[in-house]
């Protein structure tokens, strides 16, 4: 495998944190709305978006152990 770039790791694992949090206050003003489209249900996307980001933090943390 090859080599990852530590920097690069590093500022993927930034703009992650950063999505996260944008995702927790997100979330936290949609739950704050209720039901205001009946077509989706926004609360459960985002924490649907949550998880996708969670997942991609654990591989930066996988990464950087190799």
């Amino acid at each position: 495998m090859a080599d990852v770039d530590q920097g690069e790791l590093e500022r993927l694992d930034s703009a992650l944190r950063l999505a996260e949090s944008a995702l927790e206050e997100a979330l936290e003003a949609a739950e704050n709305l209720g039901s205001f489209d009946h077509r989706f249900d926004v609360p459960r996307a985002l924490g649907g978006a949550q998880r996708l980001v969670g997942n991609a933090r654990e591989a930066v943390e996988a990464a950087r152990r190799r």
